[in-house]
């Protein structure tokens, strides 16, 4: 019945239609035990037609019951138990079938339409609606050739046989059609989350660099077009440049250099680590703009030198950057207050080489 596949393209599919059959089962298995215990009551009222099948009524009755607690307990545990239920409550309607025959025979074509209406709204692959129909045809054969007289026994089964046969058809291709749109629908479904994923693949290797995972020079000109023309209030930014990363190079190799980066980028994230518009704008240059207080600038500033000289790496132990910082209060527009940022940043690179001793050219 699909449920058992393990083609992970199917699950979802699975869910569906086990649902879908779940919810007919106890339709069906309901509709039949109402129907039985109405059919209890008229023998204990004693009506003739009804007396005569009391202990089949009782039976397909019990039958029901026990299909329909299985449906609404069971089957969503044990997907297997759905194909029995359906296999239940048609031999409960068969059975009855027998014992009706046995008095009002063309009242039997009620029951045996059963078997035509069932392979219809269950979805189930053409194997199993089969074996369904074959064992129940197989039970009624066995049980009505010792239970009837041989005249209707055989106008009985003929009826269950051609009902069955059409309904086995009807269910084929009604089910192929149903199943078909499940699986196209699902296959729709996969095809836009995929064009989903890739999309925002695409948008994060267009906006994202790969080295450090920061927001890259893209994405740092679309927030600064957007800024220039709409600043908010409370607005700083921090321009930085990581310290002697030439001289690493020149010394380690650019493995080095590639460690001294992302550890630079991996101390701007922590340091604000409330903060989304943290960009890597050239080879060792970053810039961070916050919409936030200068004392929390200050204090997430504070937070990037320790996190700076805490930092131990395979080549280097300890990073040292220079930045600018720069708030709106200052100026009239983001334009002048970025390029007070990168002026302050350059000046504080020259008093690091200055007081360090470092010579600049191996900045």
């Amino acid at each position: 019945m699909f449920y058992e596949t393990s083609n992970d393209h199917y699950k979802h599919i699975k869910e569906q239609v086990m649902g879908e059959n779940r919810k007919f089962a106890i339709i069906w298995a309901a509709a039949q035990m109402v129907y039985w215990f109405y059919c209890m009551m008229m023998s204990f009222a004693k009506v003739p037609d009804f007396v005569l099948c009391r202990n089949i009524y009782l039976v397909s009755f019990v039958i029901c019951v026990a299909a329909l607690v299985l449906a609404i307990f069971a089957a969503p545990r044990v997907s297997w138990l759905i194909p029995l239920i359906i296999f239940a409550v048609d031999f409960a309607l068969l059975g009855a079938g027998i014992g009706i025959a046995r008095h009002l025979a063309p009242k039997t074509i009620i029951i045996f339409a059963s078997v035509l209406i069932v392979p219809v709204f269950f979805i189930c692959d053409s194997l199993t609606t089969l074996m369904i129909l074959l064992i129940n045809a197989a039970a009624f054969a066995v049980i009505g050739k010792i239970s009837m007289e041989p005249e209707i026994f055989r106008w009985t089964l003929v009826n269950l046989l051609i009902f069955s046969s059409v309904g086995f058809v009807l269910g084929f291709f009604v089910n192929k059609a149903r199943f078909e749109r499940y699986y196209y629908a699902e296959a729709a479904l996969q095809l836009a989350e995929t064009n989903a994923r890739l999309a925002e693949e695409q948008t994060r290797y267009a906006n994202y660099d790969q080295m450090t995972g920061l927001q890259n020079r893209r994405a740092y000109s679309l927030k600064i077009d957007h800024l220039m023309e709409n600043m908010p209030a409370g607005c700083c930014v921090i321009m930085a440049d990581i310290n002697g990363l030439k001289k690493l190079n020149d010394t380690y190799g650019h493995e080095a250099g590639d460690e001294l980066i992302i550890g630079s980028a991996e101390c701007l994230r922590k340091s604000f680590k409330d903060v989304d518009s943290i960009y890597r704008i050239g080879g060792d240059e970053f810039c961070v703009i916050m919409e936030d207080t200068e004392d929390t600038a200050a204090e997430c500033l504070q937070q990037l030198e320790k996190n700076g000289r805490e930092w131990k790496g395979k080549y280097v132990n300890g990073i040292s950057i220079s930045y600018g910082f720069a708030a709106d209060k200052e100026f009239d527009d983001f334009n002048s207050m970025l390029k007070a940022a990168d002026k302050r940043m350059y000046e504080s690179k020259s008093n690091y080489y200055r007081t360090s001793g470092i010579d600049r050219r191996h900045r």
